[in-house]
């Protein structure tokens, strides 16, 4: 087995004792994930399914090290060459193990709720929150730059002006205390903030006694029933009055913790390179575990602000 100490430098655990815990909340299912695996793979080849035990003495790789495996992918970034070499293996065994650990934990994660109540999110609204007690959520937009496609139609919907490259274009929202609490799909870059928003069916989950934070220029007031907190705009001033100050200020010292998380996410080098084709497939179930992996790896963010 890998040595697990070795495992804490290379993922976004902040401990082996983190890494240790989410992995026993998860291996209950794993081995019925493997053993699926197996049956689908010997049904597809007219193969008799192993058993159990038989499936264990010719498996390559133990199931933690086939987590590890993809945890490497992910955070790290390596190309599945690469994997295969380290790891003594073939190249489409590291592709097999990839896409069947991206679904399990896909499944795994996203049968979580990871929606909060309005109760759940007031019972540990931070003291900093206090002159925006309703606040809900706190929602941001983030790119991941791809590949650029053949098709001329798809250039033209994929690019971003923003950003100068092909992206896809996604959806983030976090509780005022931390987690992760909203993921959308990804969207084609050229989709605008509020576009997303509206296609992201966040705004059905928003109640008018809720509150959202966003940036400056996320206009999402005519779409939504809740309450918006928005740096407010100079408009045809020519200098913001004292009492917009401070509320600038203090909005944009509460909104910065989705910026964190999101860059926490983007931390894991598959995101922080150009996203090949042959990935874009499962893309979306990268991203969303990803996410989801950060409300486990992650303590809670906000902390108090020096007056």
């Amino acid at each position: 087995m890998i040595d697990m100490m070795y495992v804490s430098l290379v993922n976004r655990f902040p401990s082996y004792d983190h890494l240790m815990a989410f992995w026993f909340l998860i291996e209950p299912c794993i081995y019925k994930m493997i053993r699926v695996s197996r049956a689908k793979s010997a049904a597809n080849r007219n193969e008799e399914v192993l058993t159990p035990a038989r499936t264990s003495t010719r498996q390559l790789l133990q199931p933690i090290d086939e987590f590890f495996l993809f945890l490497v992918f992910l955070s790290v970034g390596l190309k599945e060459r690469d994997l295969a070499h380290r790891f003594n293996i073939h190249q489409s065994t590291v592709s097999r193990i990839i896409a069947t650990w991206t679904n399990f934990l896909a499944t795994a994660l996203g049968s979580q709720c990871i929606w909060l109540t309005r109760e759940e999110v007031q019972a540990y609204l931070p003291e900093e929150f206090k002159d925006f007690s309703d606040t809900q959520m706190i929602l941001d937009c983030t790119e991941l730059r791809c590949q650029t496609p053949s098709s001329p139609l798809l250039q033209s919907e994929m690019y971003s002006s923003y950003k100068s490259h092909c992206t896809m274009k996604a959806l983030v929202g976090i509780a005022p205390h931390g987690p992760v609490t909203f993921i959308s799909n990804l969207y084609a870059g050229s989709v605008s903030d509020k576009e997303l928003f509206k296609q992201s069916g966040i705004a059905e989950k928003l109640t008018e006694d809720m509150a959202v934070m966003v940036d400056k220029g996320f206009l999402i007031t005519d779409c939504c029933k809740c309450k918006v907190y928005c740096p407010p705009f100079l408009s045809k001033q020519k200098q913001m009055p004292a009492y917009q100050v401070k509320e600038t200020q203090a909005i944009a010292r509460l909104r910065v913790h989705v910026e964190r998380v999101i860059r926490r996410i983007k931390q894991n080098k598959l995101f922080d390179s150009v996203i090949t084709m042959s990935h874009v497939y499962n893309i979306n179930q990268m991203f969303a575990v990803a996410c989801m992996l950060s409300n486990y790896q992650n303590t809670a963010l906000v902390k108090k602000w020096v007056k």
